[in-house]
């Protein structure tokens, strides 16, 4: 079992192919949000304000667009993409266990490679403005790039559900933390078991800056990087 165990924990984002069809790929910006951090709109202040300097290419936000897009290469419903994404109810080892023994192993690996592919087909085809979904680290290889993490004390971002969502102090608590797990069975299927999400250029904490300021700061931090 040990042997099973490494192998497919070795081989994660090593299977996936990512051949640089552009000469000059990108730019591209990541974000990534700690659950309760909307940056939605974060991305949508700063994709305002990147058109506003040049009329083509247009940027673009890309979110939901990663499940479209992948659900469409594979032929398969958007839900069924999705559940690559929320992995934090199960044992990992025993779905490593069960999954060689069911058609479902190879599905998850089929979605993963595809939803990764996806992303980085975003980044290298660039003036994209890509969320969440370990974009930081699929992209991470493209030299016009800039990865930001948005991030605040848990407290701030659990009244921020609460009050988003509606929900009561303890079931806001929850829903960060199923988020944060999902998020981090996610990152570790990419990076692997002992991957932090600490991969950025910049982080930002919503309390002590207001979005439009973000904004400003991204643009600058584009600017000195060259992508823009």
């Amino acid at each position: 079992m040990g042997d099973i165990f490494h192998e497919y924990m070795s081989k994660r984002i090593k299977d996936i192919s990512t051949s640089n069809p552009f000469e000059n790929p990108g730019p591209v910006v990541t974000f990534s949000r700690a659950a309760g951090c909307s940056v939605k709109n974060i991305t949508k202040l700063l994709q305002e304000r990147l058109n506003s300097f040049s009329k083509q290419p247009k940027w673009e936000i890309i979110s939901k667009e990663v499940l479209h897009e992948s659900a469409e290469r594979l032929n398969l419903d958007h839900e069924t993409v999705q559940t690559i994404f929320n992995l934090s109810d199960r044992s990992l080892l025993d779905d490593i266990v069960n999954a060689f023994i069911s058609r479902d192993y190879h599905l998850e690996r089929k979605m993963l490679n595809t939803v990764v592919n996806v992303i980085y087909s975003f980044g290298i085809e660039g003036y994209k403005i890509i969320i969440g979904r370990g974009s930081n680290t699929i992209c991470s290889s493209i030299e016009k790039s800039l990865h930001i993490r948005v991030d605040a004390p848990l407290e701030w971002r659990i009244q921020s559900v609460m009050q988003s969502k509606n929900l009561t102090r303890d079931k806001s608590r929850s829903f960060i933390n199923h988020l944060e797990a999902n998020r981090r069975n996610y990152r570790q299927m990419i990076k692997g078991k002992d991957s932090k999400d600490n991969d950025f250029d910049i982080t930002f904490n919503k309390i002590s800056f207001n979005d439009e300021e973000i904004v400003n700061m991204v643009i600058d931090a584009m600017k000195i990087k060259k992508i823009i």
